[in-house]
């Protein structure tokens, strides 16, 4: 046999070797994937939203997606256990009264459970006040 087929069948099988350890320690942790595709748009809701972003944020097994700051933003989730609700890694700051709304959505999953979350702001300065980096993009 070549040698250079025996290193990719040995690659191959180290590799399904780690797999299998790190699929094993999320199995202890009883953690899960967890990937959301996060949007942002200039409107009271998703469907009349203009100037619409949208960017796919992994958390786990690993730290990855167009986020421009996965790490933090998976950080901040996970402070909050997932919950968008909880967000509140940013300072507050004082907004003027003025109406121009900005929703946000996140789908996807967090610790292997569905997650669907929408919400709009009144501004975007109310929305940078729930949260520093998850939606920040």
């Amino acid at each position: 046999m070549p040698f250079g087929i025996r290193m990719i069948g040995a690659s191959v099988a180290a590799l399904a070797v780690v797999s299998a350890a790190v699929v094993q320690a999320h199995a202890d942790v009883g953690v899960g994937p967890s990937a959301l595709t996060l949007t942002v748009g200039d409107g009271e809701s998703l469907d009349a939203a203009t100037n619409q972003r949208t960017v796919l944020l992994v958390c786990s097994p690993t730290v990855l997606g167009a986020h421009p700051q996965p790490g933090p933003a998976c950080d901040e989730l996970a402070a909050g256990g997932g919950d968008f609700g909880q967000l509140r890694d940013a300072p507050m700051r004082f907004c003027e009264f003025l109406y121009k709304p900005v929703t946000v959505a996140a789908d996807g999953v967090w610790n292997g459970a569905a997650v669907s979350y929408r919400r709009t702001f009144p501004n975007s300065c109310m929305e940078k006040n729930a949260s520093k980096y998850v939606f920040a993009f």
